[in-house]
């Protein structure tokens, strides 16, 4: 039985006012209407409306919006057979103890028909109520077992308080290590020392030379004129400033050779720079660096 066939008593009974007309009890001819007040035969035009709109929702298949018609039509009229409607749309959203509930509450109004059919859609409906619930309840179980088992898998937490074991010291860092930077300013500093020693050793060789050639040998001594004595000032002058450029160059360079070769050693080393006493003039440099028994050995004469 649907809400539209449910319905049809209520839809002849509305005149083209829009006001009920109840039929007479023995004969079945309706009577004419007492006279209502204007609000409640707005209230009637108002129910029909909202009767047709849920009635044609429920039929396109929106119950939610078929559900909020029939409701608001029962509340306006106060006729129980709209709570037959409601039940039907109750029932097709699932919402199976709500459909009882309204279904029951049409029964007790006394105004139902086919009381053996709606007692029957009744009694299914409380079996789906049943199925329901079991199957909630099914439901419900499977999610505690789960949650029982991923508990038992991470496992479970102790019944009694123990003292949790203190957590490990971090690491210390690691010791950072030396930058390569120094080794290599040190380097590029004594190269550009021994470069600026090659220049003033050639300027020197140069003005040896010009004094050479402006001196001449006297029993007396070397004569030399002015030009020669001003190439003779030039040579040591340009000698000194070699002397030291090459000295530095050397001192440098092998510094940073040996921290550049000692890399990350721990172990002890040694730098020692002096007087070159091999050499053959007596003159010389010797730059030692030691890192765990290695060394490096620069010697230069001047």
């Amino acid at each position: 039985m649907t809400g539209r066939h449910l319905f049809a008593a209520i839809v002849v009974a509305i005149g083209v006012s829009g006001q009920l007309v109840p039929a007479h009890p023995l004969t079945g001819v309706a009577a004419a209407a007492p006279a209502k007040a204007p609000e409640k035969a707005a209230a009637d035009v108002r129910a029909r409306e909202l009767f047709e709109k849920g009635d044609a929702a429920y039929a396109e298949g929106r119950y939610e919006e078929a559900h909020a018609s029939f409701v608001e039509a029962y509340e306006l009229s106060g006729r129980p057979q709209l709570l037959f409607n409601v039940s039907n749309a109750l029932e097709r959203l699932g919402r199976y103890v709500e459909a009882v509930d309204a279904l029951e509450k049409y029964l007790a109004s006394g105004k139902a028909k086919d009381r053996d059919i709606v007692q029957k859609r009744l009694v299914n409906l409380r079996k789906r109520v049943e199925e329901q619930r079991k199957a909630d309840e099914r439901a419900r179980e499977e999610e505690e077992k789960r949650r029982a088992a991923e508990k038992e898998q991470n496992g479970a937490e102790p019944s009694a308080k123990t003292e949790e074991p203190a957590p490990p010291k971090a690491p210390e860092p690691p010791p950072e290590k030396p930058t390569r930077v120094l080794p290599i300013v040190l380097l590029g500093t004594g190269g550009a020392a021994l470069a600026t020693a090659g220049v003033f050793g050639v300027l020197t060789l140069s003005a040896r030379s010009d004094a050479d050639a402006g001196c001449t040998a006297a029993p007396a001594g070397r004569l030399c004129n002015a030009d020669a004595r001003a190439a003779i000032d030039r040579d040591k002058t340009f000698g000194l400033v070699t002397d030291i450029a090459l000295v530095s160059g050397v001192v440098l360079g092998g510094v940073g050779l040996y921290f550049l070769l000692a890399g990350d050693s721990d172990d002890k080393a040694s730098v020692k720079v002096g007087k070159n006493q091999g050499n053959a003039t007596g003159h010389g440099l010797r730059v030692e660096a030691r890192p765990a028994g290695a060394g490096v050995e620069v010697v230069g004469t001047f």
